[in-house]
């Protein structure tokens, strides 16, 4: 897939907003699999979320472990301003995290729509109702998006994985009709040649995955996590023991 020459954060921030995308490529043995079987090169999907242009932009993302501290979650102690599920978090911050600690490369999809005037309700409502919505395990994942893409059947919103949290705040907000379930969608839906078949409720659309240059994480950044940063994007949840996937090449 054609990627855009990779372009460093402080030029791509300014131009961020809501809807927007990060989408990261892994080299884990669990993220390769994500990769084989939903037939693309990303296994993990965020969004951007600025509902003020003149602060850093936030990254709304469904994961099992707690990446960065949630602005949105208010407590004496600071611990628990870190959760798993559905979260928010600072942008560069959650995209140097799942690089330089998990090992994922982040890429930025720009969306080419005109956003509307409700847009910042629309998403606070969302986001207050699916704060810290679970993520399940990487098992029912896989059957999830097996259900949905393959049969276009919901797998009801128990447990969200990380596209399918994007693709439902997109119904949410008016962008994506409802003609597939969340449970459709991967990360790789997000980038062409599959946007085409995208349910568009409105006139919009992506461009493509731009790389990007993340400046490096600081030693007193990184402290501030409690995740266990081993096992990225599984989580305790995947198996054991999961063999590598086979090579998407067979000559290599």
């Amino acid at each position: 897939m054609p990627v855009i020459p990779a372009m460093s954060w402080a030029d791509l921030e300014p131009g961020m907003q809501t809807g927007d995308l990060i989408l990261f490529s892994g080299s884990k043995t669990e993220s390769q699999w994500i990769e084989l079987f939903t037939g693309g090169m990303f296994s993990h999907s965020t969004m951007i979320y600025r509902p003020d242009p003149a602060q850093p932009p936030l990254m709304w993302q469904e994961a099992p472990e707690a990446i960065v501290a949630d602005p949105w979650v208010k407590s004496p102690d600071p611990l628990k301003s870190f959760h798993p599920g559905a979260q928010l978090g600072d942008a560069l911050e959650a995209t140097q995290t799942i690089q330089f600690q998990y090992g994922d490369i982040p890429y930025y999809v720009q969306l080419e729509w005109t956003r509307p005037a409700n847009l910042d309700a629309l998403m606070a409502s969302f986001v207050a109702t699916y704060e810290g919505w679970p993520f399940g395990t990487v098992m029912e994942m896989a059957l999830h998006y097996a259900i949905g893409h393959e049969f276009n059947i919901s797998s009801g919103e128990d447990t969200l994985y990380c596209a399918a949290l994007v693709a439902l705040t997109y119904m949410n907000i008016g962008l994506f009709n409802d003609s597939h379930p969340p449970n459709y969608y991967s990360p790789n839906s997000f980038v062409s040649p599959q946007t085409a078949k995208l349910p568009w409720a409105t006139t919009a659309s992506f461009v493509m995955p731009v790389g990007i240059e993340v400046p490096p994480l600081s030693p007193t950044t990184a402290q501030r996590s409690p995740a266990d940063l081993a096992s990225w994007p599984a989580g305790p949840l995947a198996p054991g023991q999961l063999p590598a996937p086979p090579s998407a090449n067979p000559s290599t």
